[in-house]
């Protein structure tokens, strides 16, 4: 099976499970969709009454699931917005009415790339300030998942933030995912602390002798992500998605294999 169809199969079913919780949250009024969200970790992990709330409520399942991807991501990278983020797969579907040619014409360019791509990390200092300080309800008004618990009754930034996000992936793959989701910020942190303490990681190899340097891999990426640079992919920002690996016209020029360095 194609890592494509497989990685799709993944997409449904996480996508699956997190509208159908969503659904039950609405139905019966709770408001208990972030205690789920890896994010929870910092969002609820260092606030909200005594450690003992925490593990006698469902903020635990969030505080566990925030922590085991982000072990995880020391071997395999930010698989997890690739593979199960409900809001990624999101974008990737309302981006995915997209053609070639638009993503030939309106590719943001690399240099603006990697500007922009620092704003989550500044969103991950100032989530963790309000938690410190107490404010954390500050953000989690506008938190994606958070804002879609509340249906109905939306408060209008959070609404009006939501839609700006949704309306932005239909012009820019991703947007969430490369530039403001603070919890892809963090993934990255944890991917560099695995690499400092010499952990090898799963990563996109590119066979040097066959890539004639055509860029058909760099314009299906949806993480904007220079391959052309390196040898393989170093970028913490790579999904591994898989894409680029099959949408090279040269077979086995580009391959996903764990990082022998």
């Amino acid at each position: 099976m194609k890592s494509s169809r497989l990685r799709l199969i993944s997409q449904i079913v996480f996508f699956t499970i997190s509208s159908a919780i969503l659904a039950f949250v609405i139905i019966a009024g709770k408001k208990a969709i972030h205690n789920i969200c890896p994010y929870a970790i910092v969002c609820f992990g260092l606030s909200g009454g005594a450690i003992l709330n925490f593990v006698l409520s469902s903020f635990i399942v969030g505080i566990v699931l925030g922590l085991v991807f982000l072990i995880l991501s020391m071997w395999w990278g930010r698989f997890f917005c690739g593979w199960i983020c409900p809001l990624g797969t999101l974008q990737e579907a309302l981006f995915a009415f997209r053609n070639r040619k638009y993503r030939c014409k309106h590719k943001v360019s690399y240099f603006y790339e990697n500007k922009f791509s620092k704003a989550k990390y500044l969103i991950l200092i100032i989530t963790i300030i309000l938690v410190i300080t107490g404010a954390s309800y500050v953000y989690i008004q506008y938190c994606p998942f958070f804002v879609l618990s509340q249906l109905p009754h939306l408060a209008l930034g959070g609404l009006l933030f939501l839609i700006g996000i949704m309306v932005l992936g239909l012009f820019v793959e991703r947007f969430w995912c490369r530039y403001l989701c603070p919890y892809a910020a963090l993934l990255n942190i944890f991917e560099a602390l695995g690499k400092l303490i010499g952990i090898p990681r799963t990563k996109i190899h590119r066979n040097l002798e066959r890539c004639v340097d055509c860029g058909v891999c760099m314009l299906y990426c949806p993480m904007n992500i220079d391959l052309s640079q390196d040898e393989k992919v170093e970028s913490p920002n790579c999904i591994m998605c898989l894409l680029c690996t099959e949408k090279c016209p040269k077979s086995g020029t580009l391959d996903c294999q764990k990082d022998k360095s």
